[in-house]
């Protein structure tokens, strides 16, 4: 069905005809200025279009020469008219509506348009005041806002008099700090406030969810006036400040001011005891306490539904992507916060819609990748409480449970993708390859390069963890747990994590990051690539680049991340103070790392700020600037872990032929060398750089370009000769073999058994010299804890003495042995060779034999402590003597429990015995139970055989005693359980069920029984042959009566017959039959045959050329039924399974007043095709008054699990049968 989009004939704007002014019959005046027109202005979305008439009548029925327009910001692109504006009016391109709707819910995109709509009016001139659809006008405002806005180009009207109290009570202070102090929905500005708005729409755009308290800074930014009527803008945030009472004349006030203008914010029509139904809980106004409000509010809900207010409002056309399903707010904060990635991601509606999804599916970042999830599942998990309770580790601990709930209730209630669904099969690592072979994985240049070494060792390689080693670079996630792992090139200070060994570029971080319990520390030399030399042509690209020309050119990189050691700061001071007046040298600095260290990087802008001469790159530059220097400096600081990633650029940038100047210290001397790089001693003893020989060199190298240059291409030939592929790709095969062989062992030791750790009991036994004695054990020697603490107190001093000595030779013995544990695992792994480890034996045996001379030295403080340890052993005998009298006594109380245990044993075995005796007894009587059973079975079937052939003989003898009229319809007779029905012989449903069973639907029929009154009227909706019909009313008899609409004609000459055949004709006659259909308006339906027999109802559209059926509202047409509009409903059946609620919705006023029970079918599926929710059908249901219980149950159910169980009764084939029990009634 199309829908379509009227607003223009509500929101028509009156335009009112000035009469011509009279002639004077004397010299005209100059004609005064015309009056000033006050217009008004909105933004709502289409579901807001029923307040948005009430808002504009209310409008200009006090403002008679207003003006008002109206900016629809989901209509389609064809809806504008008369004081109706679409995006498109204002500015605002398809493209770009479509990514504010991405990144806007609907009250946000309202917010962010609403300063773009006042900019547009107000460049046509004039005043314009801006009220919020859910604003009602009782009073003009012209007079305030017209005097304000002469004065001032912005009004402002504060929610707030006064300070709200910190009671509990909603809302409260913090809400009314997060909404912002000033009201965006009562707003007036004028030509002059063009910047303002500007600022305004530039903010809202970057920050959508922050709206509301842009207005706060108002002050600040614009010339303003404050609106402290309290006549205007009451709201639920100042109701209980501004009193509303009636004069005598019935005029409203507030605080002796006329009320002008009601903010009816967060109302619900239906809630209407509320005034917001978003302070539900501990709301600050109670309407009960406040009529002049509850009157206002009543007053409120009646407009809007006569201005088109449904239960089921026009869906946001922004609001759902896919199949319908609605998108996310957290979906919609993460996509607008991925908008200044370098990939940024497409907006969710227009031709970019399936690119959107695609997005939304994918993972967005490493650790949902992981787990298979996606950034759909994740805004909902973030977004969604209980989720956040029940799964608090989703894409990891608890990744299986929440991707069932996805699969299931998240599709099910439609609020994930089915393709967001996190995968099972996500997270499962490469398959390993049993060989020898290395994976590279991880980015950066020391990836590349370790690469391009592993290519040149000829070993087979891959960039995923296939292969038992795997070198793990920066930015790699964590390895399957059975690989050897390599981390190559630590970031300073960082863990070591699951890493089998560690490589450096250089013996300075070696020795930097040797500690013990870590992985084994090894100098990796990583290569340099011949990327060749820099020409004159790259020179000049480069220095162009950053706008450099002639002269002498210094480079260096600066990382902000190592400000101190990196020691820029005192790279530009040599700078200065070598060159303090030439003006042909620079100096170019590459700096990472701004943005993430705002601080350091100001400190080094003001440092250089005052000097053209020193140019800061902060943005990405890779190393290409580099080319545009004719020398390349560091002097860095000799602390810290040295700069292995420094050093790689400084060795690539002297293979391209630039001279390097660099501190003498760290990684960066020992890898170029004198032979490669001009080297800057440290101070003696100190380990910053001698600036003074660093300024001498800087100006040799600006007064001798030519030597440098010669320098460059001297250390460029060096390094590719000391430093090639070729040379590294060598070392790196034989590292990878020995780690190769150290995995092979470990994994075959793991395989058969791996031992203990050699050092656990002594550490155990370590932790036992940490135990003390406590003297506070029970002791039934009197005072004994006293005399413990008094003993300890004395020996406490040669106690502590043993201990530190103890200590101290456990941790020399403990480390002796960590590190013989360490050098045998070396000697397995193939790290050492004998002769070394010959010669650290004895070093270490050494070290043994001088702690055995310190244990020599602690014997006399042993002996002391042995002589009070033997004092100690007395008392514990005395006490043991006082135990052993004590456990005399014990074993006379256990051998009396003995003697009780062997009794009830006895008992015990008696009631066994009786048991066994009970079974038997048993055995007997469900065998004696099981031959009756058959019997009874056996008989049954006889019975079910007798029934059968009785059937046949009652038809026969019908057919062969009744003659069917010429006229009559084709039709077979069945046997029932409410008589002989007829029923079309084309039947393809209802005559087999009824011809093998001879019951239709018996938990219907037990239902309806249950709940029939004596004197009621049952309904039946859609009664076809009348089988309920016929049935209940031989039931009720002539004290109640039953009506029954079919619009088959051939139904309803069945139902006749069947009526004649099977009740007496005064029953008879308490059947009404209405020969049309049930609907909740009088309208013309389309008829067409349906698969099970009968007919099925349509919509058809006007001008369709179709078989058509009257239809009428139920109230009206059994109110005109003379002989049942005086009884009561009792109970109302419909069996029409996609029009259920429209043939209710007629019958709505019978029950509102008689509260039958309802009986009806319900299928969602056949709803969703005629155009409605299903939700929404049965919360409308609920509003009725009715509880949700499905037939054969006696529990409510929610809206959502009715749906659920309907979905699956419709796969198995078949309709759910649902019971709308009335809330005030209970059967």
């Amino acid at each position: 069905m199309t829908e379509t989009f009227v607003t223009a004939q509500p929101l028509a704007v009156p335009r009112v005809e000035l009469p011509d002014p009279p002639q004077p019959a004397v010299t005209p005046e100059p004609a005064a200025a015309p009056p000033v027109v006050l217009r008004a202005c909105t933004v709502a979305t289409r579901a807001q279009l029923p307040a948005v008439r009430v808002l504009t009548t209310s409008f200009l029925g006090n403002h008679q020469d207003g003006q008002f327009i109206a900016l629809v910001v989901d209509a389609d692109p064809d809806a504008a008219g008369p004081g109706v504006l679409t995006p498109a009016d204002i500015g605002v391109s398809t493209e770009e509506l479509h990514r504010l709707a991405t990144a806007c819910t609907a009250r946000e995109l309202c917010a962010v348009l609403q300063p773009r709509l006042l900019a547009h009016l107000i460049g046509e001139g004039g005043p314009v005041l801006y009220l919020d659809p859910s604003v009602v006008v009782l009073d003009s405002v012209a007079e305030q806002v017209l005097t304000a806005a002469a004065r001032v180009p912005v009004v402002l009207v504060p929610r707030v008099l006064r300070p709200l109290p910190r009671d509990g009570r909603r809302p409260g202070p913090a809400e009314l700090l997060a909404a912002g102090t000033f009201d965006p929905g009562f707003l007036a500005v004028t030509p002059g406030a063009e910047e303002f708005l500007d600022t305004w729409a530039e903010q809202v755009r970057e920050a959508p969810d922050a709206a509301g308290a842009f207005l706060d800074g108002a002050p600040a930014l614009v010339d303003h006036h404050v609106l402290r009527d309290p006549g205007i803008g009451v709201s639920a945030w100042n109701a209980g400040q501004r009193a509303v009472r009636r004069d005598e004349a019935g005029t409203l006030l507030v605080d002796q001011t006329p009320l002008r203008t009601v903010h009816f914010a967060g109302f619900d029509p239906q809630r209407p005891w509320l005034l917001s139904a978003e302070l539900a809980d501990r709301p600050r106004i109670l309407l009960s306490e406040h009529p002049p409000l509850a009157e206002l509010c009543a007053g409120y809900r009646n407009d809007l539904v006569r201005a088109g207010h449904t239960a089921h409002p026009v869906a946001y056309r922004f609001g759902t992507v896919g199949d319908g399903i609605p998108l996310p707010a957290q979906l919609r904060r993460d996509w607008q916060s991925a908008q200044g990635a370098d990939a940024a991601p497409p907006p969710a509606f227009g031709v970019t819609a399936a690119e959107f999804l695609r997005w939304a599916c994918a993972p967005g970042d490493p650790i949902q990748a992981a787990a298979g999830g996606s950034r759909w599942a994740a805004a909902l998990w973030r977004e969604d409480t209980a989720l956040r309770e029940r799964y608090p580790d989703p894409f990891d601990g608890d990744a299986a449970g929440f991707r069932e709930w996805c699969a299931g209730a998240g599709v099910a209630t439609g609020r994930l993708h089915p393709g967001a669904v996190p995968r099972a099969d996500a997270g499962r690592g490469p398959i390993l390859i049993d060989q020898l072979g290395v994976s590279v994985v991880g980015f950066g240049p020391e990836a590349e390069l370790l690469r391009a070494a592993v290519r040149a060792s000829g070993l087979p390689s891959a960039d995923e963890p296939s292969y038992p080693v795997v070198l793990r670079c920066a930015g790699a996630p964590t390895p399957p747990a059975d690989r050897y792992v390599i981390n190559v090139l630590p970031e300073p200070g960082a863990r070591p994590g699951p890493a089998s060994e560690l490589w450096v570029a250089s013996d300075s971080s070696r020795n930097a990051l040797q500690r013990t319990g870590w992985p084994p520390v090894r100098t990796m030399p990583l290569p340099v690539v011949d990327r060749g030399a820099v020409d004159a042509d790259s020179r000049a690209i480069a220095r162009d680049r950053v706008g450099l020309a002639d002269g002498v050119v210094f480079a260096a990189t600066v990382d902000h991340s190592a400000e101190r050691q990196g020691n820029a700061l005192g790279l530009v001071a040599a700078f200065l103070a070598a060159f303090p007046d030439r003006h042909d040298v620079h100096l170019l600095l590459l700096v990472n790392g701004a943005q993430q260290h705002p601080e350091a990087a100001e400190r080094l802008r003001l440092a250089t700020a005052a000097d053209p001469r020193i140019i800061l790159v902060e943005e990405s530059h890779g190393d290409t600037l580099l080319d545009a220097a004719d020398c390349v400096v560091s002097l860095h600081r000799a602390e810290g872990v040295p700069g292995d990633r420094t050093a790689l650029v400084l060795a690539s940038a002297a293979t391209r032929g630039l001279p390097v100047l660099a501190t003498e210290a760290g990684a960066i001397a020992e890898l170029l060398g004198s032979d490669a790089a001009m080297l800057v001693p440290c101070h003696p003893g100190g380990r910053e750089p001698d600036a003074q020989s660093a300024v001498r060199l800087l100006r040799a190298i600006a007064d001798n370009p030519e030597t440098a240059a010669k320098l460059g291409a001297a250390s460029r030939e060096f390094l590719l000769r000391t430093r090639g592929v070729a040379i590294a790709g060598e070392q790196v095969r034989e590292r990878v073999e020995q780690a190769f062989r150290a995995w092979r062992t470990r994994r075959a030791a793991a395989r058969h058994g791996h031992g203990e750790d050699p050092l656990r009991p002594l550490q155990s036994a370590k932790h036992a010299l940490l135990r003390r004695a406590d003297p506070g054990v029970e002791s039934r020697m009197p005072m004994a804890p006293q005399l413990r603490k008094a003993v300890l107190r004395v020996l406490s001093h040669y106690d502590n003495h043993l201990r530190e000595v103890l200590n101290a030779v456990v941790d020399g013995v403990e480390r002796t042995a960590s590190e013989l544990a360490r050098r045998q695992h070396e000697i397995e792994s193939g790290d050492l060779g004998g002769q070394d480890l010959t010669a650290e034996v004895a070093e270490l045996t050494d070290r043994q034999a001088q702690l055995d001379d310190q244990l020599v030295g602690v014997d006399d403080g042993v002996v002391r402590a042995r002589a009070d340890l033997a004092a100690q052993g007395r008392r514990m005998r005395t006490i043991e003597e006082a135990v052993t009298s004590q456990s005399s006594t014990r074993d006379k109380q256990v051998a009396e429990l003995a003697d009780r245990i062997d009794r009830l044993t006895i008992a015990l075995d008696r009631t066994l015995d009786r048991i066994d005796d009970l079974e038997s007894r048993m055995a007997g009587s469900l065998r004696e139970r099981d031959s009756r059973l058959g019997a009874g079975i056996r008989a049954a079937e006889e019975a079910r055989s007798t029934a059968d052939s009785l059937r046949r003989v009652v038809l026969r003898e019908h057919q062969r005693t009744t003659v069917e009229p010429a006229d009559a319809p084709q039709s077979s007779v069945v046997l029932t359980e409410a008589g002989l029905m007829r029923l079309p012989s084309e039947d393809a449903l209802m005559l087999p069920l009824l011809s093998s069973n001879g019951v239709w639907q018996p938990e219907v029929c037990a239902l309806i029984d249950s709940l029939l009154e004596p004197d009621g009227v049952f309904v039946d909706v859609g009664a076809y042959i009348g089988y309920h019909s016929i049935r209940v009313l031989s039931r009720l008899g002539a004290s109640g009566a039953v009506v029954a609409v079919e619009p088959s004609a051939t139904a309803r000459e069945l139902l006749r017959r069947n009526a004649e055949l099977n009740l007496p004709g005064p029953i008879a006659d308490r059947l009404a039959v209405l020969d049309v259909a049930a609907w909740d308006t009088v309208t013309t339906l389309g008829v067409r045959p349906a698969l099970s027999g009968g007919i099925s109802v349509y919509e058809a559209e006007a001008d369709a050329e179709v078989e058509r059926v009257q239809a009428v509202r139920l109230d009206k047409a059994i109110e005109a039924l003379p002989e049942i509009s005086q009884l009561r409903l009792s109970v109302v059946m419909v069996d029409a399974a996609g029009f259920s609620h429209r043939a209710l919705g007629g019958l709505v006023r019978l029950l509102r007043r008689d509260r039958p029970h309802v009986v009806c079918s319900f299928a969602p599926r056949a709803i969703t095709e005629q155009g409605a929710d299903p939700i929404a059908v049965l919360q409308e249901f609920r509003v009725w008054g009715y509880e949700l219980v499905p037939v054969g149950s006696d529990e409510s159910r929610e809206p959502a699990e009715i749906v659920q169980l309907a979905d699956a009764r419709s796969g198995l084939g078949s309709a759910l049968h649902l019971w709308l029990r009335p809330k005030d009634r209970r059967s």
